[in-house]
């Protein structure tokens, strides 16, 4: 089986355990009020609306909000430095649109926590889309690569944000590779492949330490 193959497995494996062994907690307000302050944020693409929206409705720090939320959006930050200028532009323009459609959800007085997670994820591609992920890709690759580290494919609810992210990834290969032929297209499909590659060593090598 390919590295890829092999990922994509992993990734759906993971999803279908979720759905068959785990129950989701409802979020509630319980009397607490919405923070203008926290939707500010959210319109700023400020990381700290994760945790002024997670102090409202809380999920629990294994749910989207900490867990992949907050998380990928500090880490984006803290690398934002070693991105060319168009790439943080990207990085700055993604924030605020993921927050978009959280800030209704952040009014609400209870949500599902699953659900959270679902619309939350649903936003990724098209985020990246309006925002020419591709474009970044073409320039930033190794550095946005660098951002996903290995463990966090095996953490709850990492898989959903993955495979998006690797879908979106794949066709901008696919795209530009049909648009011409250059030493910057084969050079992006290049990184995306030695990614998958990588992980599909990692993992391959847990399976023979497990076994």
């Amino acid at each position: 089986m390919s590295a890829k193959l092999l990922i994509l497995a992993v990734l759906a494996n993971a999803s279908y355990a979720f759905l068959f062994t785990r129950t989701t907690p409802v979020a509630q307000a319980e009397g607490r009020e919405v923070d203008e302050t926290c939707l500010a944020r959210a319109a700023e693409g400020d990381c700290e609306f994760y945790n002024c929206f997670e102090q409202r409705l809380p999920c629990g720090r294994d749910y989207y909000m900490l867990r992949q939320g907050h998380y990928y959006c500090n880490k984006m930050n803290t690398r934002k430095h070693l991105f060319t200028p168009a790439g943080q532009q990207f990085i700055e323009n993604v924030q605020q649109c993921l927050m978009g459609p959280l800030q209704e959800i952040y009014t609400r007085e209870f949500i599902d926590c699953h659900t959270l997670e679902h619309e939350a994820v649903a936003a990724i591609a098209p985020c990246f889309n309006e925002h020419n992920f591709c474009d970044t890709l073409e320039t930033d690759s190794e550095e946005f690569f660098r951002v996903y580290e290995i463990g966090d494919l095996f953490t709850r609810g990492a898989t959903k944000i993955w495979r998006a992210i690797f879908q979106i990834a794949g066709n901008c290969g696919t795209q530009m590779a049909r648009e011409f032929t250059s030493d910057t297209s084969e050079s992006l499909m290049s990184s995306i492949n030695g990614f998958f590659s990588s992980l599909g060593n990692i993992i391959e090598n847990n399976d023979s330490e497990a076994a």
